[in-house]
C-alpha cells in the first residue's frame, strides 16, 4: 500500500521535488513525446500543493491543486506505468479534492481517454476538445457544492 502525501514546494526536501519533476518528465516528455517547459513558477506557487505516492522519496504518482481564478485547478496527474490501474491516481485525486474542499469549484484539462476517469469524481466536459502537445484534451470541471 502506497503512501499518500501532500505538501507546498517550500516543505519539500530536494530528493521529493527531484522525484516529483523526474516522474512527470518520464511520463510527459518521454513517454508522450511532449517537449514543453514542465517546471513553471505554479510548482513553487505557495497556493500550489504537490501530491505523491511512492516509497520515500521516488513518487510512483503525482498531481498538483493550483490555484485558479474561477475556484482551483488540477493539473500533472501521472503514474508510473508499472503502477497504473492500482488505484494511486484515484487516491491522489481524492486527497486532492478533499484538500480544496466541497464548495470550491476545481477544473482541469484531461486528456480525452481519460475523461472517463475524472467523471468518477463528479467531473463533466466544459467545453470543446483541443489539441495541446499533440494530445486531445478536453476541458473539465467539478462545481462546487452550496448550502
Amino acid at each position: 500500500m502506497r503512501e499518500i502525501r501532500q505538501g507546498r514546494f517550500a516543505e519539500l526536501d530536494g530528493a521529493t521535488v527531484f522525484g516529483i519533476v523526474r516522474l512527470r518528465q518520464d511520463v510527459f516528455v518521454v513517454e508522450q513525446h511532449c517537449a514543453y517547459p514542465d517546471l513553471d513558477d505554479n510548482d513553487t506557487d505557495p497556493a500550489t500543493v504537490h501530491f505523491w505516492a511512492g516509497d520515500g522519496a521516488a513518487p510512483v504518482a503525482c498531481l498538483r491543486l493550483l490555484r485558479d481564478p474561477e475556484g482551483r485547478r488540477i493539473g500533472r496527474v501521472c503514474c508510473t506505468p508499472s503502477e497504473r490501474g492500482q488505484g494511486l491516481s484515484g487516491k491522489l485525486l481524492t486527497a486532492a479534492l478533499q484538500e480544496a474542499g466541497p464548495e470550491v469549484e476545481i477544473v482541469l484539462d484531461s486528456q480525452t481517454y481519460a475523461a472517463g476517469f475524472y467523471r468518477r469524481f463528479g467531473f463533466v466536459e466544459d467545453g470543446e476538445e483541443f489539441l495541446e502537445d499533440g494530445i486531445l484534451h478536453v476541458p473539465m470541471r467539478r462545481a462546487g457544492k452550496r448550502d
